[in-house]
């Protein structure tokens, strides 16, 4: 190295020196640093995480967490079967599941972080903007939390923590809350939101606490209020969670687990129980399918089986894209809700009429991209018992994969007096053993560390 060379890295060296504080300075334009969450400016980045946080948890890729509330209901209810090897997930769809299954952990968590994350949005609103209008979307996630509480309450035994981080980074551990607890917050936060009196409170948003509110009265058994709570939603209204095929947190989790990397399949009659999704939706062999579970057989280069490379799996077909959306409440659940409350209210044949409106509304057809006349009417059945299968049936095709199959087969059991193995999968299990007895995921073994919560207090065998 010359002298030459030699003085100028020294020169160099010594500008670095004395330059290093201001080297390490640099802004980086994708962190949001803590002073970014604080004052009015910081309000549409709380909502964005908030929102973000719950599309996530609901049905996220699972990168961010082993699986969502979305296959979690289905892979425990009879909506999906497992067509791969992990013994954790197995044992979802088994019925069979473990306090310390490392795949329920992510899944527990990315929906507490959904809570939370929420609340600390709603908390900085309410501190912050002083003012009772959506101009940046607060009831939007009053009710987005409420589905947070629901969702806990309709999937989870009934002793769910809610614990809260408090602004000097210390937390206030809660202790597990019972199932009505759960919906009673869910509630409040739907009212909560559809008090905003502003002239700017969109309908979006006022339709999304009503079904909101419903939801969580069907879960509570108060049927009549359900019915009052979503009147007036339109049929064709839809609250969507728009995925990205941009980055892995923002695809849509059911597409990854099903069409991308075949995990699960859908289920047909699975246990001797569940009902034939997968008879009734088949697109190739089935000549009128219902479009509202169509599926297809898995073609991976002639390969007609799942990652297991033993189960033939049927793929999904409702979410075929890593970006396609994924409805959280529609006007579809507010039909199904007043169907419901005519059926307990001794009136079948108005619950028929409603449902056969469903059938037959072209511009809800044609909004979900299914073929006119693809939904024949729907005959009166004989006997209450018959009615409510026929009813339910209804509920699990419209809802297909929408995280309502697993609350409303508990509900069948509350409600309606049915034992759990006529309506869960039951009997020997197709991967080896036999079902188990869960009716509901626990929480998760490291909630434990929670000094407010009672482990024992978390049944899976309860609805």
């Amino acid at each position: 190295m010359t002298p030459a060379l030699l003085a100028a890295v020294a020169i160099a060296v010594g500008l670095v020196a004395c330059n290093s504080d201001k080297l390490l300075k640099v802004t980086d334009p994708d962190v949001a640093l803590p002073g970014a969450l604080a004052g009015l400016g910081s309000l549409p980045t709380l909502r964005a995480g908030a929102i973000g946080n719950f599309g996530v948890a609901y049905n996220g890729d699972q990168s961010v967490a082993d699986e969502e509330q979305v296959d979690l209901a289905a892979l425990l209810s009879d909506e999906f079967i497992n067509t791969e090897t992990f013994p954790t997930r197995i044992e979802i769809d088994q019925r069979a599941q473990q306090v310390v299954n490392q795949s329920l952990l992510g899944t527990f968590f990315s929906l507490t972080r959904a809570r939370a994350s929420s609340e600390f949005a709603i908390r900085n609103f309410e501190d912050l903007a002083k003012t009772a209008d959506d101009s940046t979307g607060y009831p939007e996630l009053l009710s987005l939390n409420g589905l947070a509480y629901v969702l806990f309450a309709e999937n989870y035994c009934g002793s769910v923590p809610v614990s809260t981080q408090n602004a000097d980074g210390s937390f206030t551990f809660g202790p597990g809350e019972t199932r009505p607890v759960l919906l009673d917050s869910a509630i409040s936060k739907a009212n909560k939101a559809l008090g905003i009196t502003s002239s700017s409170l969109t309908n979006e948003f006022k339709f999304l606490a009503q079904v909101t509110k419903g939801r969580a009265l069907v879960d509570k058994g108060d049927y009549p209020n359900a019915a009052l709570a979503v009147a007036g939603v339109p049929t064709t209204f839809q609250y969507n969670y728009q995925h990205s095929a941009l980055t892995g947190r923002q695809n849509n989790g059911d597409w990854g687990l099903t069409v991308s990397v075949g995990r699960f399949g859908v289920a047909d009659v699975e246990g001797g129980t569940g009902l034939p999704f997968q008879s009734d939706g088949d697109v190739n062999n089935n000549p009128a399918p219902d479009p509202r579970v169509a599926n297809a057989e898995a073609d991976r280069g002639g390969d007609n089986t799942g990652f297991d490379g033993a189960t033939v799996q049927f793929i999904q077909l409702k979410y075929p894209d890593r970006a396609s959306p994924a409805t959280i409440a529609d006007g579809v659940e507010a039909r199904l809700i007043e169907a419901e409350a005519a059926l307990k209210g001794g009136n079948p044949a108005g619950a028929l009429t409603i449902l056969n409106a469903l059938r037959s509304n072209a511009a809800l057809l044609a909004l979900r991209g299914y073929p006119a006349g693809s939904l024949p009417p729907l005959t009166l059945q004989v006997g209450t018992t018959a009615q409510v299968d026929q009813l339910f049936k209804e509920r699990a095709y419209w809802l297909f994969l929408t995280s309502h199959r697993l609350g409303d087969l508990r509900r069948l059991i509350r409600d309606y007096g049915r034992a759990a193995n006529s309506i869960f999968p039951t009997g020997a299990y197709f991967k080896g053993g036999n079902y188990g007895t869960d009716v509901n995921s626990p929480v998760p073994q490291q909630e434990q560390n929670n000094p407010q919560y009672v482990p024992g207090s978390c049944k899976t065998d309860e609805p």
